[in-house]
């Protein structure tokens, strides 16, 4: 076998040519795969080193891509590039001690390849010896475009920075490993368009990996681990933070020998406990929140000359310890946390049951932490506010008489007369940024009426800090203020 897989010379390859009558030209491309079906349509699996990929599999070399045409009938054309996308991915590699991609899928017409077969494996694989030759079509990227895109990046960026900063061992130790690491490719042997089409659409439409679980998941971002931390350093939230399906997590609860009763999901918890950490509402999306829990940590990592992991674990520490406090005093919580109901009638009976209720307490500590008041003493306040969906007090409205919640009409709950019940009942409000937000500063301006020793809540300048200080409510705008 090695004789065949072994490179042959040009004297070796022309002569072999000519046994046919046709004179070899040079190739683009060859690898030695494995040429297997889908059905009627023949493919060939191989494996490129990550260099090749970048520096030859690329738009600019060998590989074709089209954006989709709603007008042509013979062109595979894809969705756009986004380069965001691309940027994460080539992010990922600079910094990845497992720089793993998972495979890309190439086309090209069967009549622009030769394929000699080496060794039959099974009745349906060989392992065959792949060429593209120069005259042949370039073969048109099926899957994957944003990965050869972000890899071709990430190539670049070391390469360079190797070349300019030689003195920086990580971009020499970065080089190694994607160097040393490789990428499955699987080249469809097919160019009819709208077969293609069919194929990408197919695999781009997979389900999306919910935001929860990816929050329990991926560890690749600090906001991530720090919700992972917090859940599980966290009493009362470790048993409770939901990241499967239902029937997965019943299923998973009960080979625990444990019941299913979720709480709140893990993604609100991730975001709750980037808030506690000193982001506020200050993130308008999870990119945003990352730079600024990023700059928070690296700040106090050089304020302490701790490194960033020492500081995240404490700040983890921090807030699943101000959770539980808080689960030993507010109504609601204190029952779960005690065992004495469970969250079904904790859902049912009380306005923070939903994760916009988790973001009001969080951002209130949030607050207390920003304004240097003892955290605790905030949570005993915090207790008394009115978190029953029965708190409700009297009003006029239009000349009628009304019933409304005391502090959270319009935000946490909507109440309206159950005509079936012969009862106001107050039911779960909007839960948008807008309306919680709006319910955080409503809780700040109840405590600091209530306790004048928590006037410091409402102060500008530390709401400022948190994105609480405008009068606007909502998502903050594009730029980043840490």
């Amino acid at each position: 076998m090695s004789e065949h897989i072994e490179a042959t010379s040009d004297l070796d390859a022309v002569a072999s040519s000519l046994k046919g009558n046709l004179l070899s030209l040079p190739a683009k491309f060859e690898a030695i795969g494995f040429l297997s079906a889908a059905g009627v349509m023949k493919k060939v699996t191989f494996v490129v080193p990550f260099r090749e990929v970048a520096e030859q599999l690329t738009f600019e070399r060998l590989l074709d891509r089209h954006d989709f045409d709603a007008e042509s009938l013979t062109t595979p054309g894809q969705r756009d590039i986004s380069q965001s996308h691309a940027d994460k991915i080539a992010t990922f590699l600079q910094g990845a001690d497992r720089p793993y991609l998972g495979t890309l899928t190439v086309a090209i017409d069967e009549s622009d390849v030769r394929i000699e077969e080496i060794q039959r494996v099974s009745p349906n694989v060989s392992l065959v010896r792949l060429t593209i030759p120069s005259t042949s079509d370039n073969p048109v990227i099926e899957d994957g475009q944003h990965r050869v895109k972000g890899l071709t990046q990430a190539w670049q960026v070391i390469t360079e920075d190797a070349k300019r900063l030689p003195e920086q061992q990580q971009f020499s130790e970065a080089r190694n490993l994607l160097e040393a690491s490789s990428i499955e490719v699987t080249m469809l042997l097919e160019n009819d368009a709208s077969v293609l089409s069919t194929i990408f659409v197919k695999m781009a439409s997979t389900r999306p990996i919910s935001s929860s679980l990816i929050a329990i998941m991926d560890s690749s971002a600090i906001q991530n681990r720090l919700g992972q931390m917090v859940t599980r350093g966290s009493i009362f939230l470790a048993d409770r933070t939901s990241y499967l399906s239902a029937a997965a997590a019943r299923k998973l609860a009960s080979a625990k020998g444990r019941g299913y009763d979720p709480l709140y999901p893990a993604a609100a918890v991730r975001s709750a406990a980037a808030s506690m950490a000193g982001v506020g509402v200050r993130d308008r999306s999870p990119d945003q929140r990352e730079g600024i829990l990023t700059a928070l940590i690296e700040k106090r990592a050089r304020d302490e000359q701790r490194s960033m992991e020492d500081v995240l674990k404490a700040v983890a520490d921090e807030v699943a310890s101000a959770v539980d406090y808080a689960a030993g005093r507010i109504p609601g919580w204190k029952q779960l946390l005690a065992g004495t109901t469970t969250v079904s009638d904790f859902k049912a009976n009380f306005v923070h049951s939903s994760a916009a209720g988790l973001h009001v307490i969080a951002n209130v500590i949030a607050v207390a932490r920003a304004a240097g008041i003892d955290t605790e003493a905030v949570i005993d306040a915090l207790a008394e506010a009115p978190w029953s969906r029965y708190d409700l007090r009297e009003t006029q409205r239009d000349g009628e008489v009304v019933r409304v919640h005391e502090l959270y009409e319009g935000t946490l709950v909507n109440t309206a007369f159950d005509t079936k019940a012969g009862m106001w009942r107050a039911a779960p409000g909007g839960a948008t940024r807008t309306t919680y937000e709006a319910a955080i500063k409503e809780t700040l301006r109840w405590l600091a009426d209530n306790d004048q020793s928590l006037r410091k809540l409402t102060d500008v300048s530390v709401l400022q800090q948190l994105g609480l200080g405008g009068r606007k409510v909502g998502r903050p705008s594009k730029q980043l203020k840490v």
